[in-house]
Protein backbone atom coordinates (compact mmCIF):
# COMPACT_ATOMS: atom_id res chain seq x y z
CA UNK A 1 0.00 0.00 0.00
CA UNK A 2 1.24 3.35 -1.23
CA UNK A 3 1.97 5.68 1.86
CA UNK A 4 -0.52 8.29 2.45
CA UNK A 5 0.26 12.10 2.43
CA UNK A 6 -0.68 14.32 5.73
CA UNK A 7 -1.30 17.60 5.87
CA UNK A 8 -0.95 19.29 9.20
CA UNK A 9 -2.92 22.55 9.25
CA UNK A 10 -1.53 24.79 12.36
CA UNK A 11 -2.35 28.38 13.86
CA UNK A 12 -3.30 29.77 17.10
CA UNK A 13 -7.21 30.29 18.07
CA UNK A 14 -8.87 32.32 15.77
CA UNK A 15 -6.35 32.49 13.04
CA UNK A 16 -8.65 30.79 10.15
CA UNK A 17 -7.84 27.53 9.97
CA UNK A 18 -11.05 25.78 9.61
CA UNK A 19 -11.55 28.37 7.06
CA UNK A 20 -8.39 27.43 5.23
CA UNK A 21 -10.05 23.88 5.80
CA UNK A 22 -12.75 24.02 3.73
CA UNK A 23 -11.38 26.32 1.53
CA UNK A 24 -9.11 23.21 0.36
CA UNK A 25 -11.90 20.60 0.44
CA UNK A 26 -13.61 22.74 -2.22
CA UNK A 27 -10.32 22.35 -4.34
CA UNK A 28 -9.88 19.00 -3.11
CA UNK A 29 -12.97 18.12 -4.34
CA UNK A 30 -12.47 19.83 -7.91
CA UNK A 31 -9.28 17.68 -8.38
CA UNK A 32 -11.46 13.92 -7.82
CA UNK A 33 -10.13 13.40 -4.49
CA UNK A 34 -10.80 11.31 -1.82
CA UNK A 35 -9.82 13.32 1.41
CA UNK A 36 -9.80 12.44 5.03
CA UNK A 37 -10.01 14.73 7.63
CA UNK A 38 -8.65 14.49 11.28
CA UNK A 39 -10.24 17.60 13.90
CA UNK A 40 -8.55 18.37 17.31
CA UNK A 41 -10.52 20.54 19.67
CA UNK A 42 -9.56 21.28 23.14
CA UNK A 43 -13.22 21.93 24.40
CA UNK A 44 -15.65 19.22 24.61
CA UNK A 45 -18.16 20.91 21.73
CA UNK A 46 -17.22 19.53 18.20
CA UNK A 47 -18.03 23.31 16.63
CA UNK A 48 -15.14 22.51 14.14
CA UNK A 49 -16.72 19.15 12.65
CA UNK A 50 -20.21 20.54 12.44
CA UNK A 51 -18.99 22.89 10.59
CA UNK A 52 -17.06 20.98 8.24
CA UNK A 53 -20.06 18.66 8.24
CA UNK A 54 -22.68 21.10 6.66
CA UNK A 55 -20.21 21.77 3.85
CA UNK A 56 -18.34 19.08 2.77
CA UNK A 57 -19.55 14.85 2.87
CA UNK A 58 -16.27 13.24 3.85
CA UNK A 59 -14.78 11.30 6.02
CA UNK A 60 -14.03 13.06 9.45
CA UNK A 61 -12.28 11.91 12.85
CA UNK A 62 -12.52 14.24 15.56
CA UNK A 63 -10.40 14.27 18.89
CA UNK A 64 -12.23 16.29 21.62
CA UNK A 65 -11.11 18.04 24.75
CA UNK A 66 -7.73 17.87 24.72
CA UNK A 67 -4.76 18.59 22.72
CA UNK A 68 -3.46 16.04 20.45
CA UNK A 69 -0.06 17.27 20.96
CA UNK A 70 -0.43 16.07 24.64
CA UNK A 71 -3.43 14.62 26.57
CA UNK A 72 -4.65 13.18 23.60
CA UNK A 73 -1.69 11.97 21.95
CA UNK A 74 -2.50 8.59 22.19
CA UNK A 75 -5.71 8.83 19.82
CA UNK A 76 -3.78 9.67 16.65
CA UNK A 77 -3.06 6.99 15.48
CA UNK A 78 -6.45 5.28 15.77
CA UNK A 79 -7.99 8.07 14.14
CA UNK A 80 -5.31 7.90 11.55
CA UNK A 81 -5.92 4.13 11.16
CA UNK A 82 -9.60 4.62 10.51
CA UNK A 83 -9.32 7.09 8.17
CA UNK A 84 -7.08 5.03 6.35
CA UNK A 85 -10.39 2.43 5.77
CA UNK A 86 -11.59 5.11 3.64
CA UNK A 87 -8.64 4.41 1.31
CA UNK A 88 -8.15 8.56 1.06
CA UNK A 89 -5.48 9.99 -1.22
CA UNK A 90 -4.42 12.69 1.18
CA UNK A 91 -5.40 13.40 5.23
CA UNK A 92 -5.96 16.80 6.32
CA UNK A 93 -5.38 17.11 10.33
CA UNK A 94 -6.58 20.33 11.96
CA UNK A 95 -4.84 20.84 15.15
CA UNK A 96 -6.22 22.69 18.44
CA UNK A 97 -5.17 26.64 18.11
CA UNK A 98 -3.00 25.82 20.90
CA UNK A 99 -1.10 22.63 19.67
CA UNK A 100 2.61 22.21 18.72
CA UNK A 101 2.85 20.11 15.46
CA UNK A 102 6.01 18.64 16.87
CA UNK A 103 4.38 16.15 18.95
CA UNK A 104 2.07 15.16 16.22
CA UNK A 105 4.90 14.49 13.77
CA UNK A 106 6.61 12.22 16.23
CA UNK A 107 3.63 10.29 16.48
CA UNK A 108 3.36 9.97 12.85
CA UNK A 109 6.63 8.09 12.86
CA UNK A 110 5.61 5.26 15.21
CA UNK A 111 6.07 1.93 13.52
CA UNK A 112 2.18 1.02 14.35
CA UNK A 113 1.90 3.53 10.97
CA UNK A 114 4.77 5.22 9.42
CA UNK A 115 4.66 2.45 6.78
CA UNK A 116 0.83 4.01 6.12
CA UNK A 117 1.11 7.56 6.26
CA UNK A 118 3.88 10.44 5.51
CA UNK A 119 4.31 14.07 6.51
CA UNK A 120 3.93 16.11 3.47
CA UNK A 121 3.99 19.73 4.46
CA UNK A 122 3.11 21.35 7.60
CA UNK A 123 0.72 24.40 7.26
CA UNK A 124 0.83 27.27 9.90
CA UNK A 125 -2.25 30.37 9.68
CA UNK A 126 -1.39 33.62 11.83
CA UNK A 127 -3.76 36.33 12.08
CA UNK A 128 -2.16 39.57 10.65
CA UNK A 129 -4.02 41.61 13.09
CA UNK A 130 -3.33 40.10 16.04
CA UNK A 131 0.24 38.56 15.45
CA UNK A 132 1.89 41.55 17.22
CA UNK A 133 -0.17 40.83 20.02
CA UNK A 134 0.20 37.44 20.67
CA UNK A 135 4.38 37.70 20.02
CA UNK A 136 4.09 40.43 22.88
CA UNK A 137 1.95 38.22 25.10
CA UNK A 138 3.95 37.60 28.41
CA UNK A 139 1.62 33.89 28.11
CA UNK A 140 0.36 33.76 24.43
CA UNK A 141 4.20 34.21 22.70
CA UNK A 142 5.12 30.36 23.65
CA UNK A 143 2.44 28.95 21.15
CA UNK A 144 3.22 31.05 18.54
CA UNK A 145 6.58 30.51 18.13
CA UNK A 146 6.40 27.14 18.27
CA UNK A 147 3.54 26.78 15.55
CA UNK A 148 5.81 29.36 13.51
CA UNK A 149 8.79 27.50 13.61
CA UNK A 150 8.24 24.53 12.26
CA UNK A 151 5.99 25.67 9.51
CA UNK A 152 6.70 24.69 5.49
CA UNK A 153 4.31 27.28 4.80
CA UNK A 154 3.28 30.58 6.73
CA UNK A 155 -0.43 31.49 5.70
CA UNK A 156 -0.47 34.75 6.55
CA UNK A 157 -4.10 35.46 6.74
CA UNK A 158 -6.78 38.90 7.60
CA UNK A 159 -4.56 40.92 5.28
CA UNK A 160 -8.01 42.67 4.71
CA UNK A 161 -7.85 44.29 8.17
CA UNK A 162 -4.00 45.86 8.29
CA UNK A 163 -3.03 48.82 6.26
CA UNK A 164 -0.52 47.66 3.58
CA UNK A 165 2.85 49.01 5.04
CA UNK A 166 2.60 46.50 8.03
CA UNK A 167 3.73 43.48 5.40
CA UNK A 168 7.10 43.71 5.56
CA UNK A 169 6.88 44.55 9.23
CA UNK A 170 5.16 41.02 9.49
CA UNK A 171 7.09 39.69 6.87
CA UNK A 172 10.52 40.42 9.32
CA UNK A 173 9.29 39.15 12.28
CA UNK A 174 8.11 35.06 10.63
CA UNK A 175 11.70 35.10 9.01
CA UNK A 176 13.14 36.12 12.30
CA UNK A 177 11.80 32.95 13.35
CA UNK A 178 11.63 30.77 10.48
CA UNK A 179 13.83 31.75 7.50
CA UNK A 180 13.16 28.73 5.79
CA UNK A 181 9.48 28.76 5.76
CA UNK A 182 7.59 30.26 2.32
CA UNK A 183 4.96 32.78 3.14
CA UNK A 184 1.71 33.71 1.37
CA UNK A 185 -0.42 36.93 2.41
CA UNK A 186 -4.19 36.35 2.23
CA UNK A 187 -7.60 37.41 3.43
CA UNK A 188 -10.16 34.61 3.93
CA UNK A 189 -7.61 31.94 4.48
CA UNK A 190 -7.53 31.56 -0.03
CA UNK A 191 -5.19 30.02 -1.10
CA UNK A 192 -3.86 27.70 -4.37
CA UNK A 193 -4.33 23.86 -3.50
CA UNK A 194 -0.67 22.92 -5.26
CA UNK A 195 0.95 25.29 -2.69
CA UNK A 196 0.32 22.19 -0.07
CA UNK A 197 1.94 20.16 -2.38
CA UNK A 198 4.86 21.86 -3.67
CA UNK A 199 7.99 20.66 -2.68
CA UNK A 200 8.15 17.88 0.38
CA UNK A 201 8.41 19.19 3.97
CA UNK A 202 11.65 20.09 5.09
CA UNK A 203 11.55 18.96 8.56
CA UNK A 204 14.43 16.76 9.09
CA UNK A 205 16.13 19.52 9.27
CA UNK A 206 14.05 20.32 12.38
CA UNK A 207 14.14 17.42 14.29
CA UNK A 208 17.23 18.47 15.86
CA UNK A 209 15.08 21.00 17.90
CA UNK A 210 12.17 18.85 19.03
CA UNK A 211 14.48 18.08 22.25
CA UNK A 212 15.12 21.42 22.99
CA UNK A 213 11.20 22.10 22.58
CA UNK A 214 10.10 18.74 24.69
CA UNK A 215 12.20 20.11 27.58
CA UNK A 216 10.30 23.72 27.38
CA UNK A 217 9.52 24.85 31.32
CA UNK A 218 5.92 25.74 29.81
CA UNK A 219 5.32 22.07 29.98
CA UNK A 220 2.03 21.08 28.03
CA UNK A 221 1.57 23.28 24.99
CA UNK A 222 -2.62 24.13 26.47
CA UNK A 223 -1.76 24.11 30.01
CA UNK A 224 -2.36 27.43 30.30
CA UNK A 225 -5.85 27.41 29.16
CA UNK A 226 -8.92 26.60 30.28
CA UNK A 227 -12.30 26.24 28.20
CA UNK A 228 -15.65 26.24 29.09
CA UNK A 229 -19.00 25.34 26.58
CA UNK A 230 -21.83 27.49 28.24
CA UNK A 231 -25.37 26.60 26.93
CA UNK A 232 -27.45 29.64 24.79
CA UNK A 233 -30.93 27.65 25.29
CA UNK A 234 -32.78 30.94 24.51
CA UNK A 235 -33.00 33.36 21.39
CA UNK A 236 -31.06 35.74 21.68
CA UNK A 237 -29.69 39.32 19.74
CA UNK A 238 -26.33 39.78 18.67
CA UNK A 239 -25.51 42.63 20.90
CA UNK A 240 -26.54 40.34 23.83
CA UNK A 241 -23.95 37.91 22.54
CA UNK A 242 -21.18 40.65 22.20
CA UNK A 243 -21.92 42.02 25.24
CA UNK A 244 -21.23 38.86 27.00
CA UNK A 245 -18.42 37.88 24.99
CA UNK A 246 -17.11 41.42 26.39
CA UNK A 247 -18.10 40.79 29.54
CA UNK A 248 -15.04 38.31 29.85
CA UNK A 249 -12.39 40.11 28.60
CA UNK A 250 -9.06 40.63 29.20
CA UNK A 251 -9.29 36.48 30.01
CA UNK A 252 -11.28 35.39 27.07
CA UNK A 253 -8.71 34.79 24.23
CA UNK A 254 -11.16 32.92 21.59
CA UNK A 255 -14.80 32.37 21.42
CA UNK A 256 -17.03 29.99 18.90
CA UNK A 257 -20.52 28.54 18.89
CA UNK A 258 -24.01 28.41 17.85
CA UNK A 259 -27.08 30.37 18.91
CA UNK A 260 -30.53 31.06 17.69
CA UNK A 261 -31.29 34.83 17.52
CA UNK A 262 -34.52 36.28 17.78
CA UNK A 263 -35.67 36.31 14.01
CA UNK A 264 -35.47 32.51 14.03
CA UNK A 265 -32.24 32.08 12.26
CA UNK A 266 -29.17 29.67 13.63
CA UNK A 267 -25.34 31.44 13.24
CA UNK A 268 -21.80 30.76 14.12
CA UNK A 269 -20.62 33.16 16.12
CA UNK A 270 -16.58 33.39 16.31
CA UNK A 271 -14.44 36.01 18.25
CA UNK A 272 -10.54 35.73 17.52
CA UNK A 273 -8.89 38.75 19.40
CA UNK A 274 -11.13 41.78 19.71
CA UNK A 275 -13.13 40.77 15.67
CA UNK A 276 -16.35 39.36 16.22
CA UNK A 277 -17.89 37.78 13.15
CA UNK A 278 -21.60 35.61 12.27
CA UNK A 279 -22.31 33.39 9.83
CA UNK A 280 -25.89 32.00 8.87
CA UNK A 281 -25.64 28.27 9.55
CA UNK A 282 -28.62 26.22 7.95
CA UNK A 283 -27.71 22.73 9.99
CA UNK A 284 -27.60 23.84 13.83
CA UNK A 285 -31.02 23.18 15.37
CA UNK A 286 -29.67 20.79 17.66
CA UNK A 287 -26.22 23.18 19.08
CA UNK A 288 -27.04 26.02 21.11
CA UNK A 289 -23.54 26.91 23.31
CA UNK A 290 -20.98 28.86 22.76
CA UNK A 291 -17.22 27.49 23.45
CA UNK A 292 -15.07 30.07 25.39
CA UNK A 293 -11.42 29.59 25.90
CA UNK A 294 -9.23 32.03 27.79
CA UNK A 295 -6.96 32.22 30.38
CA UNK A 296 -8.22 31.22 33.84
CA UNK A 297 -11.65 30.89 33.00
CA UNK A 298 -13.92 29.72 35.50
CA UNK A 299 -16.49 27.47 34.84
CA UNK A 300 -18.91 29.15 37.29
CA UNK A 301 -18.00 32.48 36.56
CA UNK A 302 -18.87 32.39 33.26
CA UNK A 303 -22.33 30.37 33.60
CA UNK A 304 -23.19 32.63 36.14
CA UNK A 305 -22.62 36.12 34.02
CA UNK A 306 -24.70 34.88 31.27
CA UNK A 307 -27.21 34.30 33.40
CA UNK A 308 -27.18 37.53 35.20
CA UNK A 309 -27.28 39.14 31.92
CA UNK A 310 -30.38 37.05 31.23
CA UNK A 311 -31.90 37.86 34.14
CA UNK A 312 -32.42 34.34 35.40
CA UNK A 313 -31.09 32.52 38.22
CA UNK A 314 -28.12 29.78 37.21
CA UNK A 315 -30.63 26.68 38.38
CA UNK A 316 -33.17 28.18 35.67
CA UNK A 317 -30.54 28.63 32.86
CA UNK A 318 -29.02 25.12 33.06
CA UNK A 319 -32.93 23.93 33.28
CA UNK A 320 -33.94 25.50 29.75
CA UNK A 321 -30.41 23.99 28.33
CA UNK A 322 -31.79 20.62 29.70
Amino acid sequence: MDRIPVILLSGFLGSGKTTLLTQILDQSKQEGLNVGILINEIGQVDIDGHIIADKHSTSVETILDGCVCCSKKSEIIKSFEILLKTKPDVIYVELTGVAEPHEVIMEMEKKEIIAKVYLNKVVTVVDALNLNSNMNHPVLRHTCEKQLSIADLVIVNKMDLIDSFLVEELRRMINKMNPSAELTFTSYSQIQLEQLFLANSFIEEKKSTFGRIEDDPMGLSFNYLSTVAVPIPFPVTKRFIENYLESLKPNLVRAKGFVLLEEGDMYLVQLAGNQISWELFQNGENYHSIVLIGVDLVSTEAVEKLANQAGLMVEELLMKAN
